[in-house]
């Protein structure tokens, strides 16, 4: 929210495949852009049909498979719809100039870790991107297990902030417009944990199943199934449960049960377009059974030999 030019510090926002990193990221963003275009009500051009947003506070990204800085900057140059010049420098110069331009103050670049750091187009990906905070734009750097992706190698802990500080490298490539600054870029870093016993299910008020109730997924023995079945990721619980609904539905059951759980794997969809060597396909618990009923024990009947059985007639009546 801030007005003054300068360099932002970035975000990283750090989980699990699967975790709803991408989908908490761009529902905080949207509501940022919302803000940021009542605040600047007043000067936003008018709408001009067959034609891009020329205001685009809000720019979001996916790093490709196999990062360099060109693929990067084309990735970023398709959110604006632009041309891609054909050399790097002139890349890099369409992305400063399309952020400058589009006054975009939030850039959210996700699978980060997608990133191996023992290629050198990957370092200079790398450099590129620390080098963009340099245009009054946020960074906001989504992965999987960023702290142990090698992400942060040669970055240390400011113990008064708490942020991750990225010093220059001082390597000189040819997109290092910004080398001569030699100011630390700096992060914070917030991690989207699995969900816990504790969690509100929220989940369960969108059900529509006929014979739903309330508690049907936070009460007795599910939330310890659907714990044991997903371990907290909550895209795998999602897929779960609509899986689950679907089959609830056709079978005629209407609710959800442990036992109709158990009958339902959960698919992932098409996985094409994600990395597992980044972490981004999580792996998905085997052969969990239904909490079992514990069995009641039959009572043992009482003896009943020297029961006194009321007034017998007496011998010779």
């Amino acid at each position: 929210m801030k007005f003054m030019p300068g360099t932002r510090d970035g975000l990283m926002i750090n989980g699990g495949g699967f975790q709803g990193k991408t989908e908490t990221a761009c529902d905080a963003a949207a509501s940022f852009e919302d803000v940021w275009r009542v605040v600047h009500h007043q000067l936003l051009p008018g709408p001009t049909p067959g034609t891009r947003d020329v205001f685009v506070p809000v720019a979001y990204c996916r790093l490709p498979v196999r990062a360099t800085p060109k693929g990067l900057c084309k990735a970023i140059l398709n959110v604006y719809g632009n041309p891609h010049p054909g050399t790097l420098d002139d890349l890099v110069r369409a992305v400063r100039d399309a952020i400058r331009d589009h006054h975009t103050t939030a850039l959210l670049i996700d699978d980060i870790t997608r990133l191996r750091l023992h290629r050198e187009d990957d370092q200079d990906t790398l450099d590129l991107i620390r080098e963009l905070m340099d245009l009054n734009v946020t960074l906001i750097l989504i992965g999987v297990d960023i702290p142990g992706s090698g992400l942060l190698r040669g970055a240390y802990v400011d113990q008064r902030t708490g942020q991750w500080v990225f010093p220059d490298n001082g390597r000189g490539g040819r997109h290092n417009t910004a080398a001569a600054t030699q100011t630390g870029r700096r992060f914070d870093m917030v991690d989207l944990d699995p969900f816990d016993y504790s969690t509100p299910a929220g989940i369960e008020d969108q059900l529509r199943l006929l014979r739903s109730f309330e508690g049907m997924l936070t009460t007795g023995e599910m939330p310890e199934y659907l714990f044991g079945r997903t371990r907290g990721v909550v895209g795998l619980l999602r897929r779960l449960i609509e899986d689950g609904c679907t089959e609830a539905i056709l079978t005629g059951e209407e609710r959800l049960t442990p036992e109709l759980l158990a009958k339902t794997t959960i698919h992932l969809g098409n996985l094409d377009d994600l990395d597992p060597g980044a972490g981004e396909v999580p792996d998905i618990p085997q052969n969990t059974a239904p909490p079992t009923k514990p069995k009641t024990r039959r009572r043992r009947g009482r003896n009943t030999v020297l029961d006194d059985r009321g007034n017998r007639p007496a011998a010779g009546d």
